[in-house]
């Protein structure tokens, strides 16, 4: 049945597979961004450079009185290499696009379309492309993936940023 705009109301609806940094060949999306302040997920090189902050204040208080020079270069490099490097790794050695959570719905209420958490509120990211209703839901995602969830079971929904 076509409406005055030429829309099929009867038509099933046309999922269109997400593409994005860190899709592997199961469909899933590895993802960054499990830190969120508010609703802006905190970059996790900066995580990253936090904790070389922190490893770098350690060894430059060891440092400090033999070596004073030494222990003011590993408290400015090592931030920086640290941050560095683990972008490095999730931009080109294994990707992972940035995602943020944006809201929880119960399994019986997925949509094809939407983006979910796998494994609770961090994690991986799939697409959802079918899904069946029985005593539990059973849940297809883009690559073939099946998830099965109990019809009141909370899923994130994801926005990938990158």
């Amino acid at each position: 049945m076509l409406t005055d705009e030429h829309v099929d109301l009867f038509s099933k609806p046309v999922v269109t597979p997400v593409v994005a940094r860190g899709l592997t060949e199961d469909g899933w999306v590895r993802t960054t961004g499990w830190l969120q302040v508010g609703d802006h997920p905190v970059s996790s090189s900066h995580i990253a450079a936090v904790v070389g902050l922190l490893w770098a204040s350690v060894g430059a208080a060891v440092l400090v009185g033999t070596y004073p020079v030494v222990a003011g270069v590993l408290v400015l490099t090592v931030p920086a290499l640290c941050g560095g490097s683990w972008w490095l790794f999730t931009a080109r050695v294994r990707p992972a696009s940035m995602a943020r959570n944006i809201d929880t719905t119960t399994a019986d209420e997925l949509m094809p379309g939407d983006l979910v958490r796998l494994y609770g509120s961090i994690g991986p990211v799939g697409q959802v492309v079918a899904v069946t209703y029985d005593e539990d839901v059973l849940v297809t995602f883009q690559g073939g993936a099946h998830q099965t969830w109990a019809r009141g079971h909370v899923v994130h929904l994801v926005e990938l940023l990158t």
